[in-house]
């Protein structure tokens, strides 16, 4: 919003003019005089400096410092490249200050660089001779809290030895040059400053350097009654606080001065930068908006163009690529730290660049990485960029609320478990649910079951009903565990049968379910099925737990009328599955049904229905559930199945089905036939195979096809879950398709019948 920006653009208070005597453009550098006699210094080794310094004791100063070395990221480095300058450390100077005369320099240094207050640590002494140099660097922060750094150059005859200094796209030069000095010069400069001294051409240079560092407990800058006023109706404005809904996007400003991890905190903000921030948060403070600062990543991707070519360009030179159009540009915000200087969480929020302000553009002085990545399919060749900057965030308290849960969800959820014990915070703890609820759901995705117990504690809380459905309808029952029936109870008794029904019902409801993945609860159709849990397991134990926790009748009845309805919809679904799917998911079925038995036996005459329907269900589809493989079935259902008419057509329907197939003759050693196989080609190519599968030849069939005529027929095959092998025989034109039986097709069927004697054992025959 450009009335914030325009509020900001200058400062409450003028600047301190340039020695001669413009106005200084910001506050990123500043530079004075000192009298000469207000400072002394003694070298250990060599005694006073006198005022000026000679060129010969400027030589000797020279010959007893050390080659002065440099930092690059955790190395500290020595390279006259890079480098080239004489040091002297802080412990081997002593300073003699003139009464008042340091506090006084310091406190101008403060003054021109825009805070309140500033402590100067020596660090070393610089000497310069002629043809040395430092080429562009930026300072370390060497201590906490260092803000900033101070030179103040001796009074020794040199020309040249410029100190450049920039940041973003504003630079100066501070020149130190002379022949004859009666003062010295100081010149200060913020510690994100890129900065550089030019070659000494004659003379020498000699400079003491100090680490600026601002207290622990610096004061904020003060802030005019006017301008508070006026950012108070702007900011009103932007987050729309006098309507009925505060809007709920955030106000970012991308500060202007660069900051570290350990740097970015309120009192040690730099420049123009410090009072902004001052003047921003005296005014939402005072309109109850909240404020952090925090680490902000662009990242931009553009097309990349092949660099111009010259006519003398030579074959196979290759020049970097340029950037053609933005194709895509994100802002994220990470690294917060809150109003009391606390750092939070470092998950990352993404952030519209339309709620983004900035005096000054992001720019290469801002860039941390870049890559170039080749032609991918979606896009040509293209380049992307990032770059950080620090930035100040104001939000509304609901949209700090509402960020929480993407930023620190577990902290959050606890808050919001905080609330639901305390009854007169039921309309806080409403607003809270309502404006995180889409990061609520995500997690229940993300999380499931995890987040049941935390999530009905507030959904018994909250007093409107529809919120506290809505709050826990993205749990899938099917992941529960047998503590959780607990949960549910408690539910149950905090909002009334009826409500928890209701929640049911939509677990249950295929259509609010149609975009899930395949679950017993939730089916979605697709070529291939895969086994998930229908329902919680183990099922008896939770429907124990369910029973002991003192579920109602009717929720019981509608929990499994749900668990039948989820069993039939994935067996309709396995109807018009593949064979070898089918085949695949037939163990865990039965068991399946194994363990629904056992959970309706629990409920004795109340689960009486529901078992018929079952048992109905299963004897309906033999396909899916063959009777030869019912025997635990039977054994599950018990006695219970006999109390109503037919109480011996699933037993005798298993029985007789197993004297069947251990009536059936032993296949001798000669007989390798495939029995059973539900083909499901029967095209040319498939006929050439299917009468060897169904024959007595062990021989392995050998099919000269071409490749697509290959994949079809073995596709077809393992779609029809026949136990075959294929290998491909490349010789001749075209290749050959090599099918082979299995080898153990006779022990396959003993411990077949051996399985089945045991059965039929089991159940009494």
């Amino acid at each position: 919003m450009n009335t914030l920006l325009d509020l900001l653009r200058q400062p409450p208070t003028p600047r301190p003019a340039s020695p001669d005597g413009t106005p200084a453009p910001d506050r990123f550098w500043a530079e004075g005089r000192l009298p000469a006699g207000h400072l002394a210094i003694e070298v250990e080794g060599l005694g006073l400096l006198p005022q000026p310094l000679p060129p010969a004791q400027a030589q000797a100063l020279h010959d007893l410092s050390e080659p002065a070395q440099f930092g690059l990221r955790d190395q500290t480095l020595l390279d006259t490249t890079v480098r080239h300058t004489g040091e002297i450390s802080a412990d081997r100077l002593s300073l003699d200050w003139q009464p008042g005369a340091f506090a006084a320099l310091k406190q101008a240094v403060a003054q021109a660089l825009g805070v309140e207050q500033l402590d100067a640590w020596l660090h070393n002494l610089l000497i310069y001779g002629p043809g040395q140099f430092f080429k562009p660097h930026q300072d370390t922060e060497k201590h906490p809290g260092m803000v900033a750094t101070l030179v103040l150059v001796w009074p020794s005859p040199h020309i040249g030895g410029t100190l450049r200094v920039q940041l973003g796209q504003q630079e100066t030069a501070l020149s130190s040059q002379h022949l004859q000095a009666q003062d010295l010069r100081w010149f200060a400069f913020y510690a994100d400053c890129r900065h550089e001294v030019l070659p000494v051409q004659e003379g020498w240079r000699v400079a003491l350097t100090f680490d600026l560092v601002l207290p622990a407990q610096a004061a904020r800058p003060a802030v005019p009654a006017r301008l508070q006023t006026a950012l108070e109706h702007a900011l009103r404005q932007q987050f729309a606080l006098d309507g009925d809904t505060p809007g709920m996007a955030p106000w970012v400003l991308l500060l202007d001065h660069e900051y570290t991890e350990h740097g970015l905190r309120w009192p040690l903000l730099k420049g123009d930068d410090r009072w902004r921030v001052a003047a921003l948060r005296a005014a939402a403070e005072a309109l109850g908006l909240r404020l952090h600062l925090a680490l902000a990543e662009l990242h931009q991707t553009w097309s990349a163009e092949p660099a111009p070519r010259s006519r003398w360009s030579r074959h196979g030179d290759e020049d970097d690529p340029q950037r053609g159009e933005l194709i895509d540009e994100s802002l994220s915000l990470d690294f917060w730290v809150d109003e009391h200087d606390q750092v939070g969480p470092r998950s990352s929020l993404s952030v519209r660049l339309d709620d983004t302000a900035s005096f000054t553009e992001t720019g290469s002085a801002h860039l941390v990485d870049e890559q170039y990545e080749g032609y991918m399919g979606n896009y040509g060749d293209t380049l992307d960029y990032w770059y950080r900057r620090a930035a100040l965030v104001i939000q509304s308290p609901l949209a700090v609320e509402r960020d929480r849960f993407a930023l620190d969800f577990d902290a959050a959820l606890a808050d919001l478990q905080r609330l639901a014990r305390l009854p007169e915070e039921s309309a806080t703890l409403a607003g809270r649910v309502q404006v995180a609820a889409r990061t609520l759901a995500s997690q229940v995705s993300a999380r499931g079951r995890t987040l049941l117990d935390a999530y009905a504690e507030i959904a018994a809380a909250l007093p409107n009903s529809e919120a506290a459905t809505a709050l826990l309808a993205g749990f899938d029952p099917s992941g529960f565990l047998p503590e959780d029936a607990a949960v549910l109870a408690r539910l149950q008794h905090a909002r009334g049968t009826l409500w928890l029904r209701t929640v049911l019902q939509r677990w249950n409801d295929p259509q609010a379910r149609r975009f899930a993945a395949v679950t017993g609860w939730r089916v979605q159709w697709g070529s291939h099925l895969s086994l998930s849990a229908l329902w919680p397991t183990p099922l008896p134990a939770f429907t124990q737990a369910a029973l002991d926790a003192g579920w109602s009748l009717v929720l019981l009845d509608d929990w499994f009328e749900a668990c039948l309805a989820a069993l039939k919809r994935f067996d309709q679904a396995r109807v018009q599955a593949k064979p070898a799917n089918r085949m695949q998911l037939q163990p865990g079925m039965l068991q399946a049904v194994d363990e629904l038995a056992q959970s309706l036996v629990l409920r004795a005459d109340d689960g009486i229905e529901d078992l018929r329907v079952l048992i109905d269900h299963v004897l309906a589809h033999p396909g899916l559930y063959p009777a030869t493989q019912l025997a635990p079935f039977v054994q599950s259902v018990g006695a219970l199945s006999r109390q109503w008419p037919q109480d011996r057509l699933l037993h005798d329907r298993v029985t007789e089905a197993l004297r069947n197939a251990l009536n059936e003759p032993l296949r001798d050693l000669t007989d390798h036939r495939l029995c059973g196989v539900e083909w499901v080609c029967r095209c040319k190519d498939c006929m050439a195979m299917i009468p060897w599968a169904e024959s007595a030849s062990a021989e392995p069939l050998v099919l000269a096809m071409a490749e697509p005529r290959r994949q079809h027929v073995q596709s077809q095959f393992e779609a029809a879950g026949a136990p075959l092998t294929a290998t491909t025989l490349r010789q001749g034109s075209p290749h050959k398709l090599v099918l082979r039986k299995p080898g153990d097709l006779q022990a396959r069927d003993r411990a077949a019948r051996e399985a089945w004697r045991r059965d039929l054992a089991m159940l009494g025959d």
